[in-house]
């Protein structure tokens, strides 16, 4: 999709996702780009973003629906694949004709099962059933500035009341310590650092920012977990984002976009030198 201008600062409800992410402003996923090298985020800012979806892509997505949402308008997002049926079916592939018509995503009678396992889960989360008891907003797009530059986030869950702005994050797991390593292998601590930086530009208020984490698996936990501020996780993300805006910024001026640079001595990873040399298993990509 073309990367377009950015409106003036501001917090913008009901903005569809292809409008968002085309606009021109600095983001937490275009900072992950620049973290690769400044060529990935120049790359992405001329071409635009990928719009090819994938199943986890989509099941992380109805479970945003359906937790932050209501029953009625994640059923008229998302068609449910009756029990036993595929996609290369006669009968599969009418399913999936007739949901695209009504411009609804196809889910599969499993991941079905799941987004309401999920939900039922995240019930029984009493910090999050008082936020949704609560007036609240749910994927706000949210324009700031800053030092000149237009920068965005998308916020999936704010309780203005309570100051009180969420992320919800499908997860492998949702326990203290295995969430927190999901936290520090995907930057997420940063990208709640990059929105309460911009609340706080926004509205002069300081925020408390959480994740809600929900399990992938069974038994499909919900837990919250908060970017406590001035916590090292916190002061840490505060760091790497300035240091980011930093090379955002000498780029922009330059009007130069490096790469990884030319020629390299290869050093083999630690695994690669013990006896075994088996490579470590990696987790899924996160949605």
């Amino acid at each position: 999709m073309p990367i377009t201008d950015v409106p003036r600062p501001g917090q913008y409800p009901c903005v569809p996702p292809a409008t968002y992410f085309g606009w021109h402003a600095l983001s937490h996923s275009w900072m992950n780009k620049l973290r690769i090298s400044p060529a990935h985020l120049a790359d992405m800012m001329e071409h635009g973003y990928s719009e090819k979806g994938s199943t986890a892509m989509d099941f992380g997505s109805a479970v945003h629906c359906r937790v932050l949402e209501s029953p009625s308008e994640y059923a008229k997002r998302y068609a449910i694949r009756p029990e036993g049926q595929t996609g290369t079916t006669k009968d599969g592939k009418a399913f999936k004709a007739e949901a695209n018509l009504a411009d609804m995503t196809v889910l599969s009678c499993q991941d079905g099962r799941w987004c309401e396992a999920v939900a039922y889960r995240a019930k029984m989360n009493h910090r999050l059933r008082e936020w949704l008891d609560k007036p609240h907003d749910t994927e706000m797009s949210l324009v700031w500035e800053r030092d000149g530059y237009m920068c965005k986030g998308r916020a999936d869950l704010i309780v203005p009341s309570l100051h009180v702005i969420a992320d919800l994050k499908t997860t492998v797991t949702a326990s203290p310590k295995g969430f927190a390593l999901q936290v520090a292998r995907y930057h997420y601590h940063e990208q709640a650092a990059w929105y309460l930086d911009g609340m706080r530009r926004l509205t002069g208020a300081g925020w408390a920012f959480y994740f809600i984490a929900c399990e992938k698996q069974r038994p499909f936990l919900v837990t919250c977990h908060q970017l406590v501020p001035d916590s090292p996780a916190y002061t840490q993300a505060v760091a790497e984002n300035d240091r980011l805006f930093e090379l955002y910024t000498e780029c922009c001026q330059s009007g130069k976009w490096p790469g990884y640079g030319d020629v390299f001595e290869i050093e083999l990873p630690e695994w690669a030198l013990q006896e075994s040399g088996e490579v470590p298993e990696s987790e899924d990509e996160p949605f």
